[in-house]
């Protein structure tokens, strides 16, 4: 093998020893060249702990923990993605079978993790993202030989492997170490166990009158002086009332709510200038006495611009909220527009009029409804600047027919500038003469009825516009054409 080196003029010339390997070969060029890599020699070790991070984000659950153990140059990038979200919701089927001792749940996944921080504490720092349900029954904490926690007594420091202790307690300790927390969601993973701890079920009112966070051991206003109250920005409660404390909170400008929860308002003059983005979680089925609550929170939000209507936000593909696993009407409500009443809507945009972004999301694929007639028409709400809704919410049927008095200038707003419109049908090939109607709509949104649009976007899901060739024929659409020539911007995209 030749191999190259540099002589005393600076030329480089070339010689084949005759006992030179390929190990020896590479060794003399990386005195040459030090970028030249080495055999068995990581390189990634020269990366950033920021670009470790973002190859850690791309990885799943089992993987992160697998790369956290690989060595000590991996630990930090892993545990900052595997501890930025915490779900440490209870589960019924995590209380089955368990009260093995006095009568208390051997198993606490929030006992466990404040353990872990405990021994740990700078992977308190790395938590983000919390979600939980604290509850008044007591638990059993695991194996604290060396425990020095402030609400363990001395006697039972050493020796003791278990000992009952309030999860509410260890739920006041965990919110304690948690000085970077950004957003919480209170609830547990099953519905039945959101409704016993709130006392949905408790005829008195004694303990559905009380907030959530008034539960906790602790009184509100020193809860409220916690780190981790000092950068929250969203809070998501699937059932109780929210303390007014937290809900005007300087930091925390998102709420979300499910129908079986609310706010605890101390007077009707009160106002959040805080909240300025408002999320309504609701389930097919929902009956509009459900939204009650919500319409009457509106009018203690004064600031809010973005009000989003949808069912079971999801992070990482996990439920936040809890179904309930009763269907009311047997079909088709908001998260599949068939027989939501949009009269509600209107309501909420009545008591909110400072929103001017309205959204309807969607959990599952949209199932049209044959009969429905009834289409979302907020066309006297002047403040609204930006919509999403499915197509077939706004104006075709489950047919591809249009509707009497489903036209855009009929039904949306004139100042509007933003349209996304979500699930649009693509037809099959069986489909006929419908292929022409494809988006045929689009060309009803002019520059004479809506001045200020600027831009409609067209999101394609699974089984709604994904099929081969929609995007491109609908991008080479005379009504994509059109639109592009009168100054409006037209973006097609998949999610």
């Amino acid at each position: 093998m030749a191999l190259l080196y540099l002589v005393s003029n600076g030329e480089v010339s070339a010689i084949s020893p005759p006992t030179a390997g390929l190990p020896s070969a590479l060794r003399m060029l990386t005195i040459q060249d030090p970028s030249i890599p080495m055999p068995g020699k990581c390189h990634i070790d020269r990366c950033a702990v920021e670009i470790l991070i973002q190859v850690a984000e791309s990885l799943d659950y089992q993987s992160l923990c697998s790369l956290a153990r690989v060595s000590k140059r991996y630990p930090e990038a892993a545990q900052d993605v595997l501890y930025r979200f915490v779900d440490l919701r209870p589960a019924e089927e995590d209380l089955e079978a368990v009260y093995v001792y006095n009568g208390c749940p051997n198993k606490s996944a929030i006992a466990m993790f404040l353990r872990t921080i405990q021994q740990k504490p700078h992977l308190a720092t790395k938590v983000r993202d919390l979600w939980f349900m604290p509850q008044s029954k007591p638990v059993l904490y695991p194996e604290l030989f060396y425990v020095t926690a402030p609400f363990v007594p001395q006697s039972m420091r050493f020796g003791v492997r278990r000992y009952k202790v309030e999860e509410k307690k260890l739920a006041c300790k965990l919110l304690s170490c948690l000085t970077e927390l950004r957003s919480l969601t209170i609830t547990a993973l099953d519905e039945y166990l959101c409704n016993c701890e709130f006392g949905c079920y408790d005829i008195s009112n004694s303990r559905r009158d009380k907030g959530v966070f008034e539960r906790l051991p602790m009184r509100l206003e020193k809860l409220t002086n916690l780190p981790c109250f000092w950068k929250l920005t969203s809070i998501y409660v699937s059932h109780g009332k929210l303390d007014w404390a937290i809900a005007t909170l300087p930091t925390l400008h998102t709420l979300c709510i499910g129908t079986g929860a609310d706010v605890k308002v101390p007077s009707p003059y009160a106002e959040a200038a805080n909240i300025t983005t408002l999320i309504i979680e609701v389930e097919d089925g929902t009956h509009e006495n459900c939204f009650l609550e919500a319409i009457t929170i509106l009018d203690h939000l004064p600031n809010v611009h973005t009000l989003t209507l949808g069912s079971y936000l999801s992070n990482g593909g996990d439920h936040r909220f809890p179904r309930s696993g009763e269907d009311h009407f047997g079909g088709t409500d908001l998260g599949n527009t068939g027989s939501f009443p949009f009269h509600i809507v209107q309501t909420l945009l009545d008591h909110g009029r400072s929103i001017e972004n309205l959204i309807f999301t969607y959990s599952e694929p949209v199932r049209f409804g044959d009969t429905t007639t009834v289409r979302l028409d907020v066309r006297e709400f002047e403040q609204l600047r930006r919509i999403q809704i499915a197509e077939c919410g706004l104006v075709d049927s489950h047919d591809f027919q249009r509707l009497a008095g489903s036209g855009p200038s009929q039904l949306l707003p004139r100042r509007i500038r933003t349209l996304v419109i979500t699930h649009p049908r693509s037809p099959g090939p069986d489909d006929g003469d419908r292929k022409s109607k494809l988006a045929s709509w689009l060309k009803e949104l002019t520059k004479t009825d809506f001045p200020d649009l600027e831009r409609v976007e067209v999101v394609c899901w699974v089984g709604y516009g994904d099929g081969v060739g929609f995007k491109q024929r609908l991008e080479q659409s005379a009504e994509v054409r059109f639109l592009e020539t009168i100054g409006v911007a037209v973006v097609v995209r998949k999610e």
